[in-house]
């Protein structure tokens, strides 16, 4: 009788059945990590935690990412690839602006914290780069000089960065949503409200306001701010300077 069809004694424990395997490539790795950001954050990203994930050694992910900064930096450009390019033929190039950077704060709110790697390095992945040339585009097609659209795409970026992380923070405070927020709202507004009139009267006066209007209310105003200061600078009929 062939060992193999000899039963196993009944005291034996039986082997676990084991899943197969994921094949691994840079796009499994990369999947996986940001799985992990998703569901944990971006600190639970790790070269062995990614590995675990995939059931393979810590060692074996350095055939495809250098280290994990390496590895953050594709997984950014990857997620930037999920933003739409702006449209440099768009009949308004400021609502085309405006929508572009409301998409991408969307996009990097619906991923946890990660939008933390732009804040250290400049992006330079395809992705990235394939989206500031179409936002350049938009920007010197309407006329504005060439200083002020680089210049303005590093600010641009810094606000929608800003409020994508402010959103991760308020998210791993519990505050998912704008009515989660109100409660930690309201006590902040009453506590303005509350301060000694003569020497905050100022706070005392705006404390209703100062809380008051939705994070798009509040980014849409940031965004205004700047495109009217970019508009002035934009010449009629367009045209790179």
């Amino acid at each position: 009788m062939p060992s193999a069809d000899i039963p196993a004694p009944p005291w034996r424990a039986p082997k676990k059945a084991h899943a197969a395997r994921q094949p691994l490539s840079a796009e499994a790795v990369l999947s996986t990590a940001l799985r992990l950001v998703d569901r944990d954050g971006l600190d639970a990203v790790s070269m062995r935690r990614v590995a675990q994930e995939l059931g393979t050694g810590a060692a074996s992910l350095y055939a495809y990412f250098a280290n994990k900064d390496e590895l953050l930096e594709q997984l950014l450009d990857r997620v930037v690839g999920e933003i739409p390019l702006p449209r440099a033929d768009a009949h308004d190039w400021v609502a085309e602006v405006k929508s572009s950077c409301f998409a991408s704060r969307n996009v990097f709110a619906a991923h946890r914290d990660l939008v933390r790697v732009a804040r250290a390095n400049i992006p330079t992945g395809p992705n990235s780069l394939r989206y500031t040339e179409a936002m350049l585009a938009v920007l010197r097609g309407a006329g504005i000089p060439d200083r002020i659209c680089a210049w303005s795409m590093d600010q641009m970026s810094m606000v929608i960065v800003a409020d994508a992380l402010e959103q991760a923070v308020h998210a791993d405070l519990g505050r998912q949503s704008e009515a989660d927020a109100e409660p930690y709202l309201n006590q902040v507004r009453d506590y303005f409200a509350s301060l000694p009139a003569d020497e905050f009267p100022n706070l005392v006066a705006l404390a209703p306001t100062m809380i008051e209007g939705s994070g798009d209310d509040r980014f849409a105003f940031a965004l205004d701010l700047m495109l009217d200061g970019l508009a002035r600078h934009a010449r009629p009929g367009g045209g790179a300077a």
